[in-house]
């Protein structure tokens, strides 16, 4: 799980460094909006499960629109590689939610 938040994150970094002014907003504010999530993911790593679960859920809305403003917006020649990231991010954790949030 570790390694797919560094994957988002450094796909993020990259995708910033080669946006065009007109998304540069669009990319801080969905880094700013993924950092809370995720941390509150980790934090309810040993939480009960409607805890887990509504973590899980923040968590996989903030990568879906991560993706699409990456998809949006990255110009950079790793576009691919940081649209492949992301999408392998959201689809590993959409994984676990379902996982943890089966009833």
């Amino acid at each position: 799980m570790r390694r797919a938040f560094f994957c988002a994150g450094a796909a993020f970094a990259l995708a910033c460094g080669s946006a065009s002014a007109a998304c540069r907003d669009d990319l801080i504010k969905a880094d700013q909006n993924f950092a809370q999530p995720r941390s509150e993911l980790q934090s309810a790593a040993s939480a009960a499960p409607p805890v887990k679960c509504a973590a899980y859920r923040r968590h996989v809305a903030s990568l879906t629109q991560v993706r699409n403003v990456f998809a949006r917006c990255d110009t950079g020649g790793e576009k691919a590689k940081n649209a492949a990231q992301t999408s392998a991010a959201l689809a590993e954790f959409t994984k676990q939610m379902r996982a943890s949030c089966r009833k």
